[in-house]
């Protein structure tokens, strides 16, 4: 139920917004309230959304559950391939191409097509999922919020549909499902070795991050941040993995 509930949510509400075409209008009225929130907050959250904020903010759990990267690691394909194979099949209009740009507000960057579904909602949910179905489900009372929060900062900045959203947040949650699953089967996460692995993974990916144009130079201290998040978790987990930690070694 954890995993079928959210993504009928999504559903459902998908189909409110296409029933009662809202889609044009609930954009409209997302961005004017988000407005009242300075540019740079909303590019910051923004930047959660990208992938390899997500693998900063995923590097801390290694220390207490490695699993966690793993899922994120097995995600990752599934999420590339649900995002991209339908924004090239769907091809469909960003809202700069499709309202006058008087109209609303855009932050930094101008983007035209390949709206549909969201790519930074996906992520934000995925990583929600993987938190919620790999450790504590109290995690849910957290994580989903701060995903809810990145999704609605694609329309804040003007990137995206609330039906890009939606598409994007039922993605998220299937995707981080099934990367639950095989890392629950392939268990290379329980050994030493396999945490050193993830580990070394996540900090290139953190250092990779740093140089990283994510389009929103505005929300730059929120790209730094996530950069310095995900070093200090990759290194505190070189230097104390949790098996080596069970067996009481340094």
């Amino acid at each position: 139920m954890r995993v079928i509930l959210p993504i009928l949510a999504c559903i459902l509400c998908a189909g409110i917004v296409l029933a009662t075409g809202t889609n044009k209008d609930g954009f409209l009225a997302g961005n004017a309230a988000a407005q009242w929130l300075p540019p740079f907050f909303w590019a910051g959250v923004t930047n959660l959304g990208n992938t390899s904020g997500a693998f900063c903010l995923i590097a801390p759990t290694l220390a207490r559950w490695p699993r966690c990267a793993a899922a994120a690691l097995l995600t990752a394909p599934f999420g590339a391939l649900y995002t991209h194979l339908i924004k090239r099949l769907a091809d469909l209009p960003r809202p700069a191409k499709v309202l006058p740009l008087e109209t609303f507000q855009i932050i930094d960057s101008q983007l035209s097509w390949y709206s549909f579904p969201s790519g930074h909602s996906l992520t934000a949910f995925a990583l929600a999922g993987i938190l919620v179905f790999c450790t504590r489900r109290w995690l849910a009372w957290f994580a989903l919020p701060v995903a809810m929060l990145v999704a609605f900062s694609r329309i804040a900045v003007g990137a995206h549909w609330p039906l890009d959203l939606l598409a994007g947040a039922a993605g998220g949650w299937a995707t981080a499902a099934l990367g639950c699953t095989f890392s629950a089967r392939w268990r290379f996460w329980e050994n030493l070795h396999g945490q050193r692995i993830l580990a070394g993974m996540m900090f290139l990916c953190a250092l990779f991050f740093v140089f990283e144009d994510t389009g929103y130079p505005r929300g730059l201290w929120m790209q730094y941040l996530l950069c310095a998040v995900g070093i200090a978790g990759a290194l505190h987990a070189l230097w104390r993995p949790v098996a080596s930690r069970a067996q009481g070694t340094s």
